[in-house]
């Protein structure tokens, strides 16, 4: 058999054709994994809400009907996937916990909206009636984790924050 020999000219570029084609499979498969890891399903928002009320021993809160979620949010069309929502008991607390799964990670601004004019919808009935509440209301907490939206009210909303951020961890 005879030897392939290349001078170095045509050496050198097969070497940068051979790199240039392993560092664009690298590039490929990270984006690949990361795509996947971004859609992959994760808990349920209603396994969220839950753990949170648990760990944080909340009494007070009662679940609503995701069929009653439009009364109290007005969130568009095609914006999330998924929801649990968790109100007070009580008429004079503004406490509330909710969790949304996001159809995709760039909507959360629509998401975003829809809960600001919620809470500045509900603050509206509290600011003469009950001043406590209504500073809940006014220092409620969003967070967003990937493709999950986490909105808090109450005295512990930082811990329901951060509780949150380590459940999706």
């Amino acid at each position: 058999m005879g030897k392939i020999v290349m001078d170095k000219k045509r050496w050198i570029i097969f070497s940068v054709l051979v790199l240039t084609v392993a560092i664009a499979i690298f590039i490929s498969v990270f984006f690949v994994l990361k795509n996947i890891k971004e859609n992959s399903k994760g808990p349920a928002p209603s396994r969220i809400t839950a753990g949170i009320i648990s760990e944080m021993h909340y009494t007070d809160l009662v679940e609503v009907s995701p069929s009653q979620l439009s009364k109290h949010y007005s969130i568009p069309e095609g914006v999330i996937e998924d929801s649990s929502l968790y109100m007070s008991k009580s008429s004079d607390s503004a406490a509330e916990l909710a969790c949304f799964l996001l159809k995709d990670k760039n909507k959360f601004e629509d998401l975003k909206a829809a809960v600001t004019d919620h809470i500045n919808s509900k603050a509206a009935g509290f600011k003469d009636l009950n001043p406590t509440q209504y500073n809940l209301l006014k220092s409620f907490v969003i967070v967003r984790n990937g493709k999950y939206v986490l909105v808090s009210v109450g005295s512990n909303s930082s811990a329901d924050g951060k509780f949150f951020n380590d459940l999706l961890k």
